[in-house]
């Protein structure tokens, strides 16, 4: 799939070793190409979304720990079929990763396809069993499937693998993203029978929304108020909030700096008779000080146009601009992207140009 392979060389650190196979039990893409109704496009959202897990907590070790070199054992808990594991093994050597989901097969797939350890998790915390400790642990979209009834006792048993300079990252629905209708008290969690999965139990693994004090009052219990932590809204793909749990009580966030990836749609494109490509859309900034410096166009590997784009913390930067296409033919994979000032990027579409013209 000529897109596919576009986007690795563009977007993955080291092309040449990375592994894009996808199982096909793998909700995480069952899901995304229920959205995108292409299988190449459904890939390469899928692959984004890890992308931008990665760099996440790639921004968090690189803080902490000074790079991913410096972690000795790190888990991805509740890692489905791979999709931010296969970037975490670019960095990491996958004799120090672990992963563990409640699917076996996907810890079967990806201790098969990445080379790294693999735990077979269990519907109840009291039944999970590890003998490994971690510096970094990643719970991402786990905590926010839980009932009350498991919420603590799942951050309980993952904290409790963590060394004693170790970070617990997880993403949780905070109570914002409900509506009006539904809202809840910042002390509170509801928790609704509702999933992308397609085979866990709803009672078990629902979708949750959560306030802010519920998480640190959960995390104060479990802790005995020893831990602090350190909360990032929509610090996961902008939606999801991030906390980092930190074992050390006498770590300080005073100079932890986060940023977010620059988000977009294309909503216009046209293609004259001469070879003219006409894109517009909009691109949204929330990082302080934060501005998209540019968004660059590709034709099949060849950056062909660069387009120099301003406005700071704006939700909606709108923009148009025309570029001159090389000798066009219409399965020329045509991949536009944006870049803010902080180096992270969101690729709008990686495509043939044929579908680009057909608006899909």
């Amino acid at each position: 799939m000529p897109a596919i392979k576009t986007f690795v060389n563009n977007q993955v650190k080291f092309p040449e070793r990375f592994n894009g196979t996808i199982d096909n039990q793998d909700e995480m893409y069952l899901f995304a190409l229920q959205n995108q109704g292409f299988p190449e496009r459904a890939i390469i959202r899928y692959y984004s979304n890890g992308i931008r897990i990665f760099d996440a907590v790639k921004q968090v070790v690189n803080w902490h720990f000074g790079g991913f070199n410096k972690i000795s054992a790190f888990l991805d808990f509740a890692s489905g079929y791979g999709r931010s594991t296969r970037f975490f093994v670019q960095e990491i050597p996958s004799d120090k990763v672990w992963i563990s989901d409640i699917y076996a097969e996907g810890v079967k797939f990806q201790v098969e396809q990445f080379g790294v350890n693999g735990i077979v998790s269990t519907s109840q915390p009291k039944d999970y069993l590890c003998n490994q400790s971690f510096d970094c642990i990643l719970a991402c979209s786990f905590f926010s499937h839980l009932p009350k009834a498991t919420f603590s006792h799942w951050l309980r048993v993952l904290y409790g693998l963590l060394n004693p300079n170790g970070l617990l990252l997880f993403s949780v629905h905070d109570r914002s993203l409900l509506p009006s209708h539904l809202m809840i008290d910042d002390s509170e969690l509801l928790f609704c029978l509702n999933s992308e999965s397609r085979t866990l139990d709803l009672g078990e693994y629902g979708t949750s929304y959560v306030g802010e004090n519920f998480v640190a009052n959960t995390m104060a219990d479990i802790s005995e108020h020893q831990a602090v932590y350190h909360r990032i809204p929509q610090g996961i793909c902008r939606y999801q909030d991030l906390y980092i749990l930190a074992k050390n009580p006498t770590m300080t966030w005073e100079n932890f700096r986060y940023y977010h990836h620059p988000i977009g749609k294309i909503e216009q494109c046209n293609l004259t008779a001469d070879g003219v490509l006409e894109l517009g859309g909009w691109v949204s900034e929330i990082n302080p000080r934060g501005q998209v410096s540019e968004i660059l166009v590709y034709q099949n590997t060849l950056l062909v146009y660069r387009e120099t784009i301003t406005g700071e913390n704006n939700p909606e930067i709108k923009w148009h601009f025309v570029c001159k296409l090389n000798q066009v033919n219409f399965v020329d994979i045509i991949m536009v992207k944006t870049i803010n000032n902080f180096g992270l990027e969101w690729v709008f579409d990686c495509a043939p140009l044929e579908f680009w013209l057909r608006g899909n």
